[in-house]
């Protein structure tokens, strides 16, 4: 209403007769045929339209879709199996320090037993040799003694001769020699 108005006010100045709403469907429609072949033709083009753009871009749509929620799927699977992945890695790691843990604690408690039997052995051994020392001192310092006694026997028996002025017999001297000896040894129990 507000636009015939308006326009047949604008006719009214302009000199012109006014146009009335029968004269606008005569324009916009001027005869039937010319609408059935405009409606044709939008009919024809919505066609064209759908079959060589809309479907064509639809599909390639599709496949896009599909190509995009396929490569969600596979990114999910890879990342599902890579976590399991690094589970398991962190799993193998984790028996691996506690392996480790073990060996180092295996091989240090054989480390101490090693280091107890070496030093056990050690000590054996220097026990021994100090028994085979004091043996062979024990020893050495008996065949000193044996030879002080031999040379004191001796020189007892020079003496004796010289003091006598004979030799004596094999009894005499026997005896002399058993008197001296119970002397030095009596003598060595009171040092």
């Amino acid at each position: 209403m507000l636009f015939s108005w308006v326009y047949q006010q604008a006719a009214i100045i302009g000199g012109a007769t006014p146009i009335t709403s029968e004269d606008i469907l005569k324009k916009l429609f001027p005869n039937g045929w010319s609408f059935l072949i405009n409606f044709l033709a939008l009919i024809v083009l919505f066609l064209v339209v759908y079959f060589i753009a809309y479907k064509p871009v639809k599909k390639n749509i599709e496949a896009r879709k599909d190509y995009v929620e396929h490569n969600i799927r596979d990114s999910e699977k890879a990342k599902a199996i890579n976590e399991r992945k690094a589970a398991e890695s962190d799993q193998l790691i984790e028996d691996a320090r506690k392996e480790g843990t073990r060996i180092v604690g295996k091989a240090k408690a054989n480390a101490e037993v090693s280091a107890k039997a070496i030093t056990d052995e050690a000590m054996a051994e220097a026990i021994r040799k100090k028994k085979d020392a004091d043996l062979a001192i024990a020893q050495a310092e008996e065949a000193s003694k044996e030879k002080v006694r031999r040379e004191i026997v001796d020189v007892a028996l020079a003496a004796s001769k010289q003091v006598i002025g004979r030799e004596l017999g094999k009894s005499d001297n026997e005896k002399l020699v058993s008197d001296f000896v119970k002397e030095v040894k009596k003598g060595e129990k009171d040092v």
